[in-house]
């Protein structure tokens, strides 16, 4: 079983789903499973009712990409990343930072969507 078990996957689904409120307007972030290919579903609200939203895969890179990227971490940062994979293998810490820039990606859509940044 990867990184993200069943469990975990629950637990992001409860720390991840966020609604913000702004003149009607409110949004939602979801974890896709990883047989999709992983990442994020966004769903933009208004009035509570669907009108737009997005995707927001783990973009897969070479295994060179991977290697490089590690490579230029600090030691620092690599034990922060093998932490939010809950893994020593540096392939999962990969993973766990691209989750977490798809993430990023689409709470920068969802916050505009409301207004929260310009």
């Amino acid at each position: 079983m990867g990184w993200l078990d069943k469990s975990s996957e629950c637990r992001l689904q409860l720390l991840f789903t966020v609604e913000k409120e702004k003149m009607g307007r409110s949004y939602e972030i979801h974890p896709r499973p990883a047989n999709v290919g992983a990442g994020w579903n966004l769903r933009l609200l208004e009035r509570g009712q669907e009108v737009r939203g997005g995707i927001f895969p783990v973009e897969a890179k070479s295994a060179a990409a991977g290697i490089a990227w590690w490579n230029g971490l600090t030691e620092e940062k690599r034990k922060h990343w093998l932490m939010m994979a809950a893994s020593a293998m540096p392939a999962a810490a990969r993973h766990a930072y691209l989750l977490a820039e798809a993430y990023n990606d689409a709470l920068d859509e969802a916050e505009a969507w409301v207004g929260v940044k310009s």
